[in-house]
């Protein structure tokens, strides 16, 4: 089974908020995020905006990987789904 995927909204671990997605894959309204979008970071030092930077690879949206639960940011953030919304 798949990990949850992460969509705009959803939180990282630094306390931010996953700020773009692609309009074309909405669930409820809302956007997945993949490989590439912005995230926002409060962490002292990281800047205010980042980039998730891993994803699944089994799974490209205008060819770029999906992000899903755990996936990183550059900023060394993990994304945290808010659903169970996977591929499977």
């Amino acid at each position: 089974m798949t990990r949850p995927y992460v969509f705009v909204g959803d939180r990282s671990t630094h306390g931010g908020v996953v700020l773009d997605g692609n309009p074309a894959t909405l669930r409820l309204g809302r956007a997945m995020a993949c490989v590439g979008d912005a995230v926002s970071c409060p962490r002292k030092g990281h800047g205010h905006r980042t980039r998730i930077i891993s994803g699944d690879p089994g799974l490209l949206i205008d060819g770029r990987p999906a992000a899903r639960d755990g996936d990183r940011c550059a900023c060394g953030a993990r994304l945290v789904a808010s659903r169970a919304t996977t591929s499977d």
